[in-house]
């Protein structure tokens, strides 16, 4: 785990993407494999999508520019970054997750730690984070990464309660 890389999204990863996305499905995890599902449909038409996300260009209405990357482990996809160059109201500046594949394995705080380093490269001083209330692994991680507890909040959308957190970059 000591070679663990962030990429952008690229396809030379395009079989181990799709792998990345049906491990969601085998575990019956409809959430994350409904937001890469578009890969196995047409994985060029997917990395448009990303590409354009992280360049601004064709936004809908509250949609802010995101970077996305890969965590690569032996190259393979073990994890998948999101940072936000705006704050996002629930969502924060940085959204990750590890295939079911590869969790509890210390994955999710080397991918936070890697996006904390690219969110510094973008120019942002601190960052929010959330995660739902009983993601205990999600809290660990966030905690270890030096990020402290700023509070509860309601997410009406989705009706469950989160904790917000802030780490500051200097």
């Amino acid at each position: 785990m000591e070679n663990l890389i962030l990429v952008k999204p690229n396809e030379s990863y395009q079989k181990s993407f799709e792998n990345y996305v049906l491990a969601y499905r085998k575990v019956n995890d409809e959430y994350y494999f409904n937001k890469y599902k578009k890969a196995l449909e047409s994985f060029r038409d997917y990395l448009m999508n990303l590409y354009n996300y992280s360049n601004g260009n064709d936004l809908s209405r509250g949609e802010v520019i995101t970077s996305n990357f890969w965590l690569i482990d032996k190259k393979e996809v073990v994890g998948v970054v999101r940072i936000r160059h705006q704050e996002v109201e629930y969502a924060g500046h940085i959204g990750y997750d590890i295939s079911p594949d590869y969790r509890n394995r210390g994955y999710g705080f080397q991918a936070l730690k890697l996006a904390l380093g690219e969110a510094r490269k973008i120019g942002l001083e601190e960052v929010i984070l959330t995660c739902n209330t009983d993601n205990t692994a999600s809290k660990k991680i966030i905690e270890k990464n030096k990020g402290k507890l700023l509070g509860t909040i309601f997410d009406e959308e989705e009706n469950e309660y989160l904790y917000k957190y802030c780490i500051s970059l200097d």
